[in-house]
């Protein structure tokens, strides 16, 4: 899609408490972002682009702190002058990338943008090791993964990360990997959940390390236990919500009777 974020691609009427954000034409005369209020009563709190990088076309989530600018990047999985374009435009200071697991697709652009950030990346402790060393099947897809990357922070299941006035519980879901994760914002009513809950689908578990029972169990006890309303922003296709899925994906639903 190539574009930050839309009405369209990136928020719906469920999450009016969003600041909607694009990059595609500046109407501000300042930093080239366009801002809609939906509720004129209501000051926005969050910012939330989606930037699509990579061949993969992976979600790379830009997640900041309206009153403070301080941000977080979920999955800064590849196209880092893309990411940087968006964090200079829209004048937020990159505090964490936090990282839903170590997939190739979600990491590639962790260096240069933690270069150009300073910030702390995350990832979960049973995760680090592949981040370290990547399996030779990813290294196989880019070659560019093969030296491997450190994090600077462990997370663990039920970790609260802080950027700005906002909170995302780390909620451990594995299965598409060993150390995948789970954010989820209660009171944004939002989940960033990286590959492991689609729109109509799941993350593949024919990678090293991956388990369908484990994911299917993690979806189902973990994710489905979220709010029906809870909206699912996933690491690659559009986003979705825990009701939807929960009553109507072919793969992990349970459909009410």
């Amino acid at each position: 899609m190539g574009q930050v974020s839309s009405v369209s691609d990136c928020l719906d009427s469920s999450t009016a408490r969003f600041q909607q954000v694009s990059l595609e034409k500046d109407t501000t005369g300042g930093n080239g972002v366009t801002s809609v209020e939906p509720w004129a009563q209501e000051m926005p709190k969050v910012i939330l682009c989606t930037l699509v990088v990579g061949a993969l076309q992976t979600n790379c989530y830009l997640v900041g702190c309206e009153r403070t600018r301080q941000a977080m990047i979920i999955d800064p999985g590849a196209d880092p002058e893309k990411i940087m374009d968006a964090v200079n435009r829209l004048g937020v200071e990159v505090r964490q990338i936090v990282l839903t697991h170590s997939h190739f697709d979600h990491v590639l652009a962790v260096e240069p943008v933690r270069s150009m950030t300073g910030a702390v990346v995350a990832i979960h402790e049973r995760e680090a090791e592949h981040l370290t060393h990547p399996p030779t099947l990813f290294r196989f897809f880019d070659p560019d993964i093969s030296r491997g990357l450190a994090a600077d922070q462990f997370l663990h299941d039920q970790d609260v990360l802080s950027v700005g006035d906002l909170k995302a519980r780390v909620i451990h879901t594995p299965g598409h990997s060993p150390g995948g994760v789970s954010l989820y914002m209660a009171s944004e009513g939002v989940v960033f959940c990286g590959d492991s809950l689609f729109r109509d689908g799941m993350g593949r578990t024919d990678f090293p390390g991956s388990s369908r029972h484990l994911l299917v169990r993690s979806i189902r006890m973990r994710l489905f236990a979220l709010p029906d309303e809870t909206i699912v922003y996933p690491g690659h296709g559009p986003h979705t919500t825990i009701g939807r899925e929960r009553r109507h994906n072919p793969w992990v639903g349970t459909p009410e009777e």
